[in-house]
């Protein structure tokens, strides 16, 4: 076996995705080769029966801009057991996104959806971004995330073989804006709900800097 290959075998098997232990491992989605990182973390009941509750609600979307010590507001939603629960939940993802970024504010978008709103393999124009899904399938990526920009409408990554987020588990995905990662990117996609299934509800967060 050659140097070249080698050296090839071992950049192979550094692995592109990681799902850590604890909330602090979330920095090494700051290594160069790691393009998804996730803590995967109990779900809050009061949050899953609050939000079970808004089935009458139907799909929605509450996008709000915090800044680094702002709690949402959720306006539009009901009051009810578990809503604390869930406003208190978002503020930690806020403050995750914040700590991790150095940025002063976050955008969050809250959404309650029937459909898969991105079903494609893609890459987000971010820098770092947040998900977590609260109710419904969760975000998929793929295993393998040795993939560039320019691939992702090749068929073969149809074949790749993907991991799906469970309930609660904070997902960062690296985009191709983050600095040096301009020709790859975490590469997942919105799943594809089951029929009459209930409705997906998911948070968002990206982290915005003032100009």
């Amino acid at each position: 076996m050659t140097e070249a290959n080698i050296v090839s075998e071992v950049i192979t098997a550094v692995p592109t995705w990681q799902r850590v232990p604890e909330l602090a491992d979330l920095v090494e989605i700051f290594d160069p080769g790691v393009q998804v990182c996730t803590w995967q973390r109990e779900s809050d009941p009061a949050i899953e029966t609050y939000l079970s509750g808004l089935h009458q609600t139907g799909e929605l979307q509450v996008l709000e801009t915090l800044s680094s010590a702002a709690q949402p507001k959720l306006d539009c939603l009901p009051e009810g057991s578990g809503r604390a629960s869930l406003i208190g939940d978002l503020s930690l993802l806020r403050e995750v996104v914040c700590e991790l970024m150095g940025c002063s504010e976050v955008g969050l978008r809250l959404a309650r959806v029937g459909h898969a709103m991105c079903p494609g393999w893609h890459i987000d124009r971010t820098s770092i971004r947040l998900v977590c899904t609260y109710q419904g399938p969760g975000t998929e990526w793929l295993n393998d995330q040795n993939v560039e920009c320019q691939d992702l409408h090749d068929s073969r990554i149809r074949a790749k073989a993907a991991v799906q987020a469970v309930t609660g588990e904070i997902v960062l995905l690296k985009g191709s804006l983050f600095q040096g990662n301009e020709a790859f990117g975490a590469v997942h996609r919105s799943p594809e709900p089951a029929p009459d299934a209930a409705l997906r509800t998911l948070v968002t967060l990206d982290p915005l800097w003032r100009a």
